[in-house]
């Protein structure tokens, strides 16, 4: 184990910087944010596999840097960074671990009579898409769209279901459980087979390449024996659950995009 990971056995904590979003809730009664629960899940397999506990702590994107330099958090969880940010592989001071723990297919999904009917339609279309999703850059690379990021899967979900964005851009395990339910009849798939263009990488501080290594192993390891596609699977599920209840009116007001 490297200093980052020495560090974190010898105190018995990893303290894991991840994604955070409050959930659905009734109107009037936000609830406060929490973490991302996919992120979650990969934070713990890593503290398992060191033999420590896992400590999760939730952070807006304009925060992870700052918090993995000053040594608030051992590593960054955090899906695949803003086109341009500092966090990004390669920026000052911040690493790393070769390989995407978020491997899936994208899918875009719009009103069945809506203006975005196919592929072509996109170019210049705004995209609804979660914090941290790959798909971002999927949907601008390779049709020329209009991303808008929101704080999770659920408020983009949110946001395209009140007409906020032309189209949804989400993992295509998530569009097709959804599809199946008597409120998606409305919309159809309009794009498929979204490949991110950059890896969901689990990074930490620059400096470090034996806990580099060490994560890029365990990742290899996971996506072998089925414990990525697992997470996978339950983030799926999780986020149909969340989004059902939107027709419940529990999500509040989406907050406003991140452009």
């Amino acid at each position: 184990k490297g200093p980052v990971l020495a560090r974190a056995i010898a105190r018995g904590e990893l303290v894991v910087g991840v994604r955070r979003y409050p959930r659905p809730a009734p109107p009037g009664s936000p609830t406060p944010p929490e973490p991302d629960a996919f992120d979650a899940t990969l934070a713990r397999e890593l503290a398992a596999s060191l033999g420590v506990k896992a400590v999760l702590v939730g952070l807006a994107p304009d925060e992870r840097d700052e918090a993995l330099r000053d040594g608030r958090v051992d590593l960054l969880v955090a899906g695949v960074p803003a086109q341009g940010a500092r966090t990004e592989e390669g920026g000052p001071g911040i690493d790393a671990a070769p390989g995407s723990y978020d491997t899936g297919r994208g899918q875009v999904v719009a009103l069945r009579r809506g203006a975005a009917q196919d592929e072509e339609a996109l170019r210049g279309a705004s995209v609804c898409v979660g914090e941290g999703s790959g798909y971002a850059g999927a949907v601008a690379l390779r049709y020329g769209a209009q991303p808008r990021n929101y704080p999770s899967a659920v408020h983009a979900a949110s946001a395209f279901m009140a007409g906020e964005c032309a189209a949804l851009a989400e993992d295509a395990q998530v569009l097709e459980r959804l599809m199946g339910n008597e409120e998606w009849r409305f919309y159809k798939p309009v794009a498929q087979d979204l490949r991110a263009p950059a890896d969901a990488a689990v990074r930490l501080a620059a400096g470090d390449a034996v806990s580099r290594d060490y994560i890029a192993a365990a990742l290899r390891r996971w996506r072998a024996d089925g414990t990525l596609a697992q997470a996978r699977g339950a983030r799926a599920g999780n986020l149909q659950f969340e989004i059902t209840l939107l027709k419940d009116c529990l999500l509040y007001t989406s907050p406003s995009p991140r452009d």
